[in-house]
């Protein structure tokens, strides 16, 4: 890895820290459900879109349908819903993060109908996927469209 860009390198010196398993975990998942996705038949257009109101695990298309990917990894089973832990807050997150993409990459809005879905990965001891749930349509934006 080459030098790292302004305050980071001041932060952390020449190398970036090390990844914590849940960061880790996370990249396993997103990796998981992209498979599952590509799987479906749905193009993988960006991996962790981030910007300050938020970030976007993966972003997708498919039959004209653009749609934003919430992925929840897990090393056993929860006892909560990976869905129950997608807060009103978060998802406000998400829908402002894929508000700046659509502008970003210059996607008329009125032209463009987005779906929020959700897919949780379940890893089994081995750290192989044991379980992957896709939801679609797992929020949407407000009445009041994007705000």
């Amino acid at each position: 890895m080459g030098k790292l860009p302004g305050f980071l390198s001041r932060l952390f010196g020449s190398a970036c820290p090390a990844s914590s398993p849940t960061t880790e975990l996370g990249r396993r998942g997103e990796a998981a459900a992209a498979r599952l996705l590509k799987d479906k038949g749905y193009k993988v257009l960006e991996r962790n879109f981030r910007v300050r109101q938020g970030e976007i695990d993966l972003v997708v298309f498919r039959d004209g349908v653009l749609v934003f990917v919430e992925v929840r990894a897990q090393t056993e089973p929860a006892m909560i819903d990976p869905l129950r832990t997608i807060t009103r807050g978060k998802q406000r997150r998400v829908i402002k993060a894929a508000q700046t993409y659509l502008t970003v990459k210059k996607f008329p809005a009125t032209d463009v109908a987005p779906r929020f879905d959700v897919v949780s990965v379940l890893f089994d001891r081995a750290g192989r996927p044991a379980e992957t749930k896709h939801v679609e349509g797992a929020f949407q934006v407000s009445s009041k469209g994007f705000s």
